[in-house]
């Protein structure tokens, strides 16, 4: 979201590196945190937590069986937010090795696709993913 938000502000290669940046710094702190932040919502809201067959609880299992934590480090940068997105992957596993490597891949990986032809090539990816589908 943050990416997409950078390109159409035309930030400039100093704002889309500082947008990488900070969410590779966003990832580390989430994924370090996000355990207490867990802990502390459960004690905050249990009523919430303790629900079996709630909607989020089913879409994190078929999240879970159909893509596993590839998929939601895959979405994390574009769809979800790295708040977001670390949590549930947190919920996913509890390796937080596993959590890092994938999300920060993914964020290079969409840095990368987004970035890349907006600078080199002065293709703005966003206008044409809205032309071809808007």
């Amino acid at each position: 979201m943050f990416t997409l938000t950078a390109i159409a502000a035309d930030l400039g290669l100093g704002g889309s590196l500082a947008n990488v940046i900070g969410g590779i710094i966003g990832i580390v702190l989430f994924t370090y945190l996000g355990t207490f932040m867990q802990d502390y919502l459960m004690k905050r809201f249990p009523k919430q937590f303790n629900r079996k067959f709630t909607r989020t609880n089913r879409m994190l299992v078929r999240v879970k069986q159909r893509f596993g934590l590839g998929g939601v480090a895959a979405l994390t940068p574009i769809i979800l937010s790295i708040p977001v997105g670390v949590m549930f992957a947190l919920a996913l596993t509890h390796d937080k090795r596993k959590i890092l490597v994938s999300m920060i891949t993914s964020i290079l990986f969409w840095a990368t696709i987004l970035f890349l032809p907006y600078y080199l090539f002065d293709l703005n990816v966003v206008q044409w993913v809205k032309h071809v589908f808007g």
